[in-house]
């Protein structure tokens, strides 16, 4: 604004919100300095909305700002996972219901995109989004000043210059060409990896290629219909989280992001340690936190999987590792015991007992209420295969 010669004034409105800390920036840009009076944005009183996230721009705190016929916005409507994932699994965000609202305010003065995607597949990384998305805001006629002083401004800030006024200028090309832009994302066909594989490889790195074959054998001697339900049960109890897997995906990370970022990493980990650990009020365990010097620890503990489950497993005498080596066994006896029961009554039952292991999240007491609730619900379904599954419905016809 300063290099186009108007005044303009930017406020930051940091909340408690859904992730945390949902940021509203109120900005006002007039001809010169002394016409701007107050910097907050006051109800139906905006101009312009440039949305880097859907939840946040169609909350009530933002959508009381725009007028139909006055406001216009582009708003990036890339699904981000808010706080309320960790409370509630199942938890989908109402990404339709969000941008219904959104165009019963402004009708077509809205326009909504995947910036996030584009950007990481135009750009090579999400961080550019918010450029792309000032590029439509731009074209759109939204933002009053030139497109020499926006490039000036991108010059004298001096980071990531070049690709900064790339995602600026994709923004200018997706508001004019939104088909074009969406057909940029689509997905190229690639051939799936089979999943059974897919899963017996992450086996060989989770421990070894024993244990890897043992999970092939099992899951490719179950009847097709009850298939998909085993493979995916049986992998979730044969790779639990220990302290040696911890390790191993924590070193996975850091390669990763050695790879990807630059500069000198100093990662913090958050962890609770079975032999350092207390436990809160709540009778979970307290996470302590680490720095980079546990990296060579985090070596030592993934070389040292091969003693997963045996006698000498320092962590293998725990509640929780005893709990989850129970669970297999179980599981394998069921799958013993139960699949001769196969039936097209049973086949539901079946399907749905060997696929109760994927309900079996967390850790620590987490973890154990979701395996008592799984053991009610294991009981109940074995009763009914061995009754031959259709009796509630025989009982209901009698």
């Amino acid at each position: 604004a300063h290099l186009d010669g108007k005044g303009a004034g930017l406020m930051e409105m940091a909340g408690l919100a859904q992730k945390g800390g949902a940021v509203h920036i109120h900005c006002r840009i007039a001809e010169t300095p002394a016409d701007i009076s107050a910097i907050r944005v006051s109800v139906g009183e905006a101009d312009a909305v440039i949305g880097g996230d859907l939840v946040v721009t169609a909350g009530a705190r933002t959508i009381g700002l725009m007028t139909t016929g006055r406001t216009g916005a582009v708003v990036n409507d890339h699904e981000i996972v808010t706080g309320e994932f960790t409370r509630n699994t199942e938890f989908r965000i109402p990404s339709e219901d969000l941008r219904v609202a959104l165009q019963a305010r402004l009708r077509e003065g809205v326009r909504f995109v995947d910036a996030t995607e584009l950007a990481r597949v135009a750009l090579g990384d999400s961080i550019f989004s918010n450029m792309l998305m000032l590029g439509m805001a731009w074209q759109a006629g939204l933002v009053p000043l030139s497109e020499p002083a926006l490039r000036e401004a991108v010059k004298l800030n001096g980071a990531g210059v070049e690709a900064n006024l790339r995602a600026f200028d994709l923004g200018r090309w997706a508001w004019v060409e939104p088909a074009a832009a969406q057909a940029l994302m689509q997905p190229v066909a690639a051939v799936k990896p089979d999943p059974l594989a897919f899963r017996a490889d992450h086996l060989r790195a989770y421990q070894d290629a024993a244990l890897a074959g043992r999970y092939v054998a099992r899951v490719q001697a179950v009847p097709e219909p009850l298939r998909e339900a085993v493979m995916k049960g049986y992998h979730k109890l044969l790779a639990y989280k220990d302290e040696y897997e911890v390790a191993r995906l924590h070193l996975a990370t850091m390669d990763k992001a050695r790879a990807e970022l630059e500069g000198d990493l100093r990662p913090t980990f958050h962890l609770a340690p079975p032999m350092l650990s207390g436990h809160g009020a709540d009778g979970r365990p307290k996470k302590r936190e680490f720095g980079a010097w546990v990296l060579p620890l985090f070596g030592v503990l993934a070389r040292m999987k091969r003693l997963r489950g045996t006698a000498i497993d320092p962590f293998g005498r725990t509640e929780e590792r005893r709990m989850e080596r129970a669970l297999i066994a179980q599981y394998e006896a069921d799958l013993d015991a139960l699949l001769p029961l196969h039936t097209p009554a049973t086949e539901g039952l079946l399907r749905e007992l060997f696929a109760l292991p994927l309900t079996i999240r967390g850790f620590g007491p987490v973890k154990q209420a979701n395996a008592e609730k799984a053991a009610a619900r294991r009981g109940e379904l074995i009763a009914q295969i061995r009754a031959g599954g259709d009796t509630p419905m025989r009982m209901a016809a009698e």
